[in-house]
């Protein structure tokens, strides 16, 4: 059987049109939000999680202004909820904005896009203005300003509360409001080069938030989502009042993502062609409380490309995200990401209340980051007793997942998208080549340290994690370890190999870092850095027991400068 997969569609409208669109029914979403006590629901979610398509559903099932929209639901499960669900249909007028385009290079820029969105949304509502007694000569002139792109910021931010206030006078019902990603413009200030105008943006959706959602005497209900639920420090200080529902929260949970049984009928259909063990392992694993999803936009592709299995969600994902969390200068980030990479599990507090600032110097903080992300999954742990927050396990979700970081670490180490010639260089290293392994160690550090100001004081964690990026690549023939204790000391990163029974050797770095950039001085330091290998037995590991020979590497770093001895064991 061949399935019609609406690949990108996310108007509720243009996708239930065609009839040959599959659609897996997501319209009980509409029955909870009416059944719903909260005036403003905020629900974050990772990208192409269906998000958009569901706020559009919401549109067409409440709005007063969509013609013909009745029979878009026929056959749905909403039909059958119950009249007291269907006589919602089509009573509300509905303001719908989506914010996922404002961004740029700068806060004008981004303010220019957030501005015609608006614009573009007053003009939906265009009969305002010539419905006589509705608006009077300063509220139309001010209607005409913000439709031209002529209103000052403040009417701006004020302008879909003012919109709900005329579409009341005009219909006698109060209003539905509906905004989409209300986080993109706080992503794109924060990861503008140099960070230059979070500040300004996160100013400007405070005062848009707040005004349209919080106090409103014109708004029946809002429906807000987004990936993250910024700190109310930040951008909810004011607009305080909405109930917020993250990943770990059960309510809303199966509307967002396709369940196992919704996939198990689609790989039915799809017949001869459906690996189910192939789609578990590439595209589930993430989850929202207790309910393990897959992600949508994966499968859609999947089925579309008649059973492919590769990447598809990380190619429509900005990475700069990880790239800025996986590269901090952070060793228990480092350690945590040591063990993520390999496959296993890690602990750490999940924080669903963020603020961007807190993941530069907060592990904790930047873990719950990619999870709230989609990039890694959360089990909740017994709360152990006297504890005062839960602990979660995490763990990297599936197989697309996993290739998000190897593209973000090649990427970073590389300068480029070069696997192959990360590959000769961790083979050169394993097979005990270390002059051509020390010329590529210089060129990535001056690829990587290009990207950075290395006029100041570099840190040693920073050159500690370079090197661990760069061999966690052999996870699946080595043990890494990082900063273990052995011996009489705690050396910087070894690498153990799996193989009991191989004459592999071991590898142990030991790292250094210093002002002086002089190579002599250099040499000497890594000199001094391979003695202390030596001195201290760092090769009397507890992992280590079966390994017969070492390749001891004393590594000195100086800005872009790079100086290796090594000595083999």
């Amino acid at each position: 059987m061949t399935l019609r997969m609406p690949i990108g569609v996310s108007d509720f409208r243009k996708l239930r049109t065609n009839l040959d669109n599959t659609y897996i029914d997501k319209s009980l979403f509409i029955r909870d939000i009416i059944d719903s006590g909260a005036e403003v629901t905020l629900i974050t979610r990772p990208r192409r999680f269906g998000k958009t398509l569901n706020l559009s559903m919401l549109k067409y099932f409440f709005s007063c202004n969509e013609k013909n929209s009745a029979q878009l639901f026929d056959g749905l499960k909403i039909q059958e909820a119950g009249d007291k669900y269907w006589q919602e249909q089509g009573q509300y007028p509905v303001v719908c904005i989506t914010l996922k385009s404002v961004n740029g290079k700068d806060f004008a820029t981004a303010y220019g896009k957030a501005e015609g969105l608006v614009a573009d949304c007053y003009n939906d509502f265009n009969y305002l203005l010539t419905t006589e007694g509705v608006l009077d000569e300063n509220e139309k002139a001010l209607f005409k300003r913000i439709t031209g792109k002529t209103a000052t910021q403040g009417e701006v931010e004020d302008s879909i509360h003012k919109l709900t206030n005329w579409l009341h006078r005009h219909h006698h019902e109060n209003v539905i409001v509906l905004i989409d990603e209300y986080d993109a413009p706080i992503h794109a200030g924060y990861f503008s080069e140099g960070q230059g105008y979070y500040k300004d943006i996160v100013d400007f959706m405070r005062e848009f938030l707040s005004n349209a959602l919080k106090d409103n005497d014109y708004l029946h209900k809002g429906i807000v989502t987004g990936i993250l639920r910024v700190a109310k420090e930040s951008i909810f200080s004011k607009f305080n009042n909405p109930r917020t529902y993250t990943l770990l929260d059960k309510r809303y949970g199966e509307y967002f993502g396709f369940t196992e049984e919704e996939v198990d009928g689609l790989l039915k259909a799809m017949g001869s062609s459906a690996d189910l063990a192939g789609v578990k392992e590439w595209y589930n694993g993430y989850r929202i409380h207790d309910l393990v999803l897959y992600n949508p936009w994966s499968i859609a592709h999947y089925i579309d490309s008649e059973g492919e299995l590769m990447a598809y969600w990380v190619n429509m994902s900005e990475n700069k995200l990880i790239q800025q969390i996986i590269t901090r200068n952070d060793t228990s980030l480092q350690k945590y990401f040591n063990d993520l990479l390999q496959g296993k599990t890690v602990t750490a507090v999940i924080n669903p209340y963020l603020n961007f600032n807190q993941f530069a110097t907060d592990g904790s903080a930047a873990l719950s980051l990619l999870y709230m992300s989609g990039y890694l999954n959360a089990i909740r742990n017994p709360i152990a007793k006297g504890a005062r927050k839960p602990l979660y396990t995490l763990r990297i979700p599936n197989q697309e997942v996993h290739g998000v970081y190897d593209d973000v670490i090649t990427s970073w180490l590389s300068g480029t998208t070069d696997y192959s010639w990360l590959m000769n260089c961790l083979d050169d290293l394993k097979a005990g080549r270390m002059e051509p392994f020390k010329d590529a160690l210089q060129e990535i550090a001056y690829n990587i340290l290009s990207c950075h100001d290395t006029g100041g004081r570099i840190p040693e964690q920073f050159y500690h994690g370079l090197l661990l990026g760069l061999v966690l690549y052999l996870h699946e023939e080595y043990t890494i370890l990082s900063n273990r204790e052995a011996g009489r000391g705690r050396y910087d990163i070894a690498l153990i190999p799996k193989d009991r029974n191989s004459n592999v050797s071991g590898i142990i770095f030991e790292l250094k870092r210093t002002d002086k950039s002089d190579e002599d001085y250099l040499t000497q330091i890594a000199k001094e850095a391979l003695q202390q290998i030596k001195e201290r037995g760092y090769q009397h590991i507890a992992e280590a027991t079966h390994v017969k020979r070492w390749l001891h590497l004393g590594v000195a770093f100086s800005g872009k400068a790079v100086q290796m001895v090594y000595e083999k064991a």
